[in-house]
Parts: structure tokens; sequence; C-alpha cells
């Protein structure tokens, strides 16, 4: 359970308390958890949770049995009236149950999850559209219908299919500026986080790097080969453009390397919002 994979189980904390007694969990089991209270801000304890409700929940749940690896100590319960269903987050992961990372972050068990998600998509011959890998076909025998996230944002977003790690990664380096890998619609925030991606509420990683905005006023091309060096148009800002994700790393729209002007992506958020996601 000491598995640190943060994409799927979020960051594996470590909070020392009581001078010498360490609290381990999984940030998403943590989030997940049906009877831990939220009472502190942001900044209190891990996140808003204190120390002492982490761990006087543990009374409430510890007898609880995981239905499908049978341990104690299940934490979330399936929201479905009736059902009484248990399980660990990373068991629940690993057998098709999904938790929203929305409102009270309600879970539901394989047999009872919404019915958009009960549907399966045809993926023979699909890539992600994000990393350009292929994606796990229905007629594998452990295929999990959430492992595939689809872009449903509106009528004029592709029919796109993307690996639901990738959405994962994509969501912690993007933040607030999370949006639609195809379309840019930032109505995706809504269909990702009901889909199970959690979106941290923090700056881009782009935004985060030092001196990420110290060429947003200047006038100059930032291209290692300017084409207008030299010119009188070298400073001629009504030439310009800059990236559509961050606005940063000014360039001359003959040296972007795009036809269109709002396709251009700085070197940055092009690594960290595709390269970086394979």
């Amino acid at each position: 359970m000491a598995e640190n994979n943060p994409i799927r189980y979020g960051e594996f904390i470590e909070k020392t308390y009581n001078t010498n007694k360490k609290l381990r969990l999984h940030y998403f089991c943590l989030l997940s958890g049906t009877y831990i209270a939220q009472n502190g801000s942001f900044k209190v304890g891990i996140a808003g949770f204190k120390i002492r409700d982490v761990i006087n929940s543990y009374a409430e749940y510890r007898e609880k049995i995981c239905f499908y690896c049978r341990h104690p100590s299940a934490a979330v319960e399936c929201v479905q009236p009736g059902c009484g269903r248990r399980f660990h987050y990373i068991c629940g992961y690993n057998n098709a149950c999904l938790t929203q990372f929305k409102g009270q972050f309600p879970s539901y068990c394989h047999q009872h999850l919404p019915e958009q998600y009960c549907k399966l998509v045809n993926t023979k011959n699909r890539e992600c559209d994000i990393c350009f890998s292929a994606l796990p076909l229905i007629t594998e025998a452990d295929f999990n219908p959430l492992s595939i996230v689809r872009t449903r944002c509106d009528n004029e977003c592709p029919d796109g299919l993307l690996h639901r790690e990738c959405v994962q990664r994509f969501a912690y380096t993007a933040g607030y500026n999370f949006k639609c890998p195809l379309c840019w619609n930032k109505n995706f925030r809504l269909h990702a986080a009901e889909s199970g991606i959690f979106i941290p509420q923090r700056e881009s990683a782009w935004e985060r790097e030092p001196g990420a905005f110290k060429d947003l006023h200047k006038r100059k091309c930032t291209a290692d080969n300017c084409a207008l060096v030299n010119s009188r148009s070298e400073t001629d800002v009504s030439q310009m453009v800059g990236c559509k994700v961050c606005g940063g790393q000014l360039m001359h729209k003959v040296c972007s390397g795009v036809s269109n002007s709002n396709d251009y992506l700085c070197s940055v958020c092009k690594d960290e919002s595709f390269a970086n996601l394979v």
C-alpha cells in the first residue's frame, strides 16, 4: 500500500506528529475517504485535513473489509444507496471503481458506475491523442473502462480518446490552466474531474519556472535564429506573437514556424503539455 505512484494514487505523504510518530498515506486515499473530515484551512495539517481528524477517522473504518482484497481499513464507501461496498482507493482504482474529484468527492464501486462510464468504446486502431500510443482494447481480459477518458466539450470538439494517466499528468502540469488538449475548452475540467482526474488548484508548471514572465514585456524575438535580426522590423511588436498558453517567448510570426499565429506554443509549454506526458 506504500506504492509511490502519484499519477494513480496521488503523492505519498509522510507527516510527523507528537514528536516521533508518523502518518503515512496517499493523497487520493485521503481525499476519497468517506469519513475523513476536512475541517482546517488549506495550510493546516495535510491540505486542510487536521492530523487529529485523520487519526480519529480511523475508528470509523478500521474494521471495514475491502470488497476486493478482503483486508481491513477500507476507507471508501460506494455512494449508491443500499450498496454498502467498501474498498481501498488503490483497490478501487485497479478494479474499475471511480472517485469523482468534485463536490463531496463521491465514489462508486464497479457495479454502480454512472451510466456514461458503462458504455464501452471501440479502441481498435485508435491511439491516445496525447501520447499517440495504443489504447487498451475492450477484448483484453483486464480491460478497465475508466482507463480511457473521452473528450466531451462541445459539438466542435474532436471525438478524442485519452489515457487516463496521460490526462492526470497533464492536469498536474497545467493546474489552473487545465483544459481540453484537443480543443482547449475549459469546460473539459468538469468532465475530467467526473472521470476521476484530480486537478490541483495551483499555477501551471511553466508559470512556476524561475523567470517565467521575464520576456513578456520585451520587444525582442526569442527565436534562436531570428529571420528579422538587424532589420527595421526586429522590434516591431505588431509582427510578433506570444505563446497561446502562457503568452511568453515572444517571436516574430515568420520565426514561429506556424502558419496560423494562434497555433504558436512556446518551447516550455509544448514540452510540459505534450512531450512530458509520454
